[in-house]
């Protein structure tokens, strides 16, 4: 698949489990740090709590590896970042439209369907929710970064969860 205009691709499974079971560990070991995100579409803020991983970290090695393996994604520049997030008071639909796919892996939480995240249509500066992922532990959803999206963690029956959101540029489509 060298393109995912448009596309949402849901990947159960996407480490190991021996590498998602280190990386829970190390997620033990993080200092996480209040992050404000403004939202300009409808000036919401909502708190999230991350810690930036360098591209360098093994981690991020095995992301681009599983892209590529899996969806002959050729990976470029990323940015990587553990989020631990909690509920909100309400949905905040955003794109991030500056780098060309997101890579949004669940590590640790309850399994939830409201604790996952929300695909927004755009219509007139109103959203519509469109598709609803629920949160399972190992699950990647890789998708378009221009779909607009937002956590659904302002539903009842929410609770705290970990994911590891990767912004990604991709390089020159290639063949496998």
């Amino acid at each position: 698949m060298n393109n995912l205009n448009n596309k949402i691709i849901v990947q159960d499974n996407f480490f190991t489990s021996e590498i998602l079971n280190k990386i829970k560990t190390d997620l033990s070991y993080q200092k996480f740090q209040n992050r404000f995100l403004s939202v300009k579409e409808n000036n919401n803020q909502k708190i999230y709590f991350e810690v930036q991983i360098s591209p360098d970290h093994p981690v991020v090695q095995e992301i681009k590896k599983n892209l590529f393996n899996l969806f002959n994604l050729n990976c470029g520049e990323i940015s990587s970042h553990y989020f631990l997030s909690t509920k909100h008071e309400k949905a905040t639909p955003h794109n991030d439209d500056s780098f060309d796919v997101n890579c949004l892996i669940y590590l640790k939480g309850d399994y939830l369907v409201n604790n996952g995240t929300g695909f927004y249509d755009k219509l007139d500066d109103k959203f519509t929710l469109n598709t609803h992922v629920g949160f399972k532990e190992n699950r990647a959803i890789i998708f378009d970064s221009k779909i607009y999206h937002s956590s659904l963690q302002f539903n009842d029956n929410t609770g705290r969860r970990y994911c590891l959101a990767n912004f990604i540029k991709i390089k020159k489509p290639c063949k496998k």
